[in-house]
């Protein structure tokens, strides 16, 4: 299965050394679930703000969902402001 990762702002500085632009492609024969995703990334789940599956928001008791082929999973951090 082929699964869109998108990661925007600060957490871009997590995506894989050399990644151009925000996204990656995941490529994977076993079940996926956007916290696998983001634990595989070792994106801190306190920097996390808002997590979206094909452009739907995706509540955090709704992040354990297995993940299908070619879904995209965009990912933001909490904006800070001053």
């Amino acid at each position: 299965m082929k699964i869109t990762v998108k990661l925007f702002s600060s957490l871009m500085v997590y995506l894989p050394s050399g990644t151009s632009g925000n996204a990656i492609e995941l490529i994977e024969n076993s079940p996926l679930t956007p916290t696998d995703i983001m634990e595989r990334l070792k994106v801190p789940r306190e920097e996390v703000r808002t997590v979206m599956l094909n452009g739907t928001f995706l509540p955090e008791h709704e992040r354990q969902k297995v993940l299908q082929d070619g879904d995209v999973l965009t990912v933001w951090p909490a904006i800070q402001g001053g």
